[in-house]
């Protein structure tokens, strides 16, 4: 199987509506839920879900925290400037490592299965499941 196949329908179809599961279950927690494209330009920030497509093992459906393009905009602005010792960069870890945690509860409770996706490029990456697999 070559590492870029891509499921077939069925399997995307059921990714798209576990996903819409997911993106309902953090709205109702009171999250900001942002689907993988029409949102992502948001500024707003939030809990990101996406969909991959892969049929390998790397396919499936994911959340990852997002933050607000003021706070984004500030790191990356500081990191550039080699102002890297700044408070932001501490508060900015803060908060995504604590909605990584947060998250994975939350969608736990909502009766998910959910879990670090081992991603070294993405490392608060969370995949979600059904609890029944």
């Amino acid at each position: 199987m070559s590492n870029s196949e891509k499921a077939n329908e069925a399997v995307i179809g059921e990714r798209n509506e576990l996903a819409g599961r997911v993106a309902e279950a953090l709205k109702a927690a009171g999250f900001n839920a942002l689907a993988q494209e029409s949102d992502r330009k948001s500024d707003a920030g939030g809990a990101l879900v996406l969909i991959d497509p892969l049929a390998d093992s790397r396919g499936g459906v994911f959340v990852q925290w997002t933050v607000h393009a003021s706070l984004h905009h500030t790191v990356a602005e500081k990191a550039h400037n080699g102002e890297i010792q700044e408070p932001v960069f501490q508060h900015f870890s803060f908060v995504t490592e604590w909605m990584y945690t947060t998250m994975i509860a939350v969608l736990e409770s909502a009766g998910f299965r959910a879990v670090d996706a081992e991603d070294d490029m993405s490392p608060y990456m969370v995949r979600v499941e059904d609890r029944a697999l």
